[in-house]
């Protein structure tokens, strides 16, 4: 999924440079000053941005470890 950014002036959705979509495209709009922390759809502001590729190799790796733990607190967690 392409994720474009744009303003809004005037009641009207305007993309920044070099976004083309088709006319008459229907599309979704998400307000970024609402996005908190946590929601998955931030993720979507700095995807394909200019982020350097380390700094998307450690958040993988904070990804896979967060991952681990929580199945291994789930297998060490006594059943109710």
């Amino acid at each position: 999924m392409m994720v474009y950014k744009g303003v809004v002036k005037d009641h009207v959705v305007v993309l920044e440079a070099g976004a083309a979509l088709p006319e008459g495209l229907h599309v979704d709009v998400m307000p970024v000053s609402e996005l908190r922390q946590g929601n998955p759809y931030a993720l979507l502001e700095v995807w394909g941005s200019d982020v350097p590729e380390e700094v998307w190799d450690a958040v993988e790796q904070a990804v896979e470890r967060l991952d681990r733990t929580d199945k291994d607190n789930m297998r060490t967690k006594p059943r109710a």
